[in-house]
């Protein structure tokens, strides 16, 4: 029988071994930094529950192996820091922010500059159509604004 049907408690690992390597020198806008080290902050309150424990172990790995990536406009392209508006074949407009892995927030519409829509988006300018490759399916939209993304 799976574990996951038992009433048996699985011990979770604790200390740094617990935690998988990351990958060095991930880029995080200077918003992003700032919104984990008060998460961080926070979280370092007397009392943190075990689970607000862990996840500042995370988050103090988390902030050993980002740099400040400042945004990137060249030419109106789309790079790291940029907002991109695009517009599918029925009208509909949607807007990402392309940003550090470690500071994607979907409500917020931002994007990690790894994910396949960025990857699709990056060096394009308004005017160009993209091929989007979604789970929920293909799309294909064309690039109708490139700003910087605000702080």
């Amino acid at each position: 029988m799976s574990k996951a049907f038992t009433d048996e408690e699985t011990p979770v690992p604790d200390g740094p071994e617990a935690l998988p390597p990351r990958e060095r020198d991930l880029p995080i806008t200077r918003a992003g930094l700032a919104r984990l080290r008060a998460e961080l902050a926070e979280l370092s309150a007397p009392g943190p529950s075990e689970i607000g424990a862990r996840r500042a172990r995370v988050l103090v790995q988390v902030l050993k192996s980002v740099y400040v990536q400042e945004p990137s406009l060249i030419d109106g392209r789309v790079g790291f820091g940029t907002s991109v508006t695009v517009e599918d074949a029925d009208g509909r407009r949607t807007s990402y922010e392309i940003v550090g892995p470690d500071e994607v927030e979907p409500a917020r519409q931002q994007i990690s500059i790894a994910s396949p829509v960025a990857r699709a988006l990056l060096g394009k300018r308004a005017g160009d159509a993209v091929v989007l490759r979604r789970p929920r399916g293909d799309i294909e939209v064309t690039v109708v604004a490139v700003t910087l993304a605000p702080e």
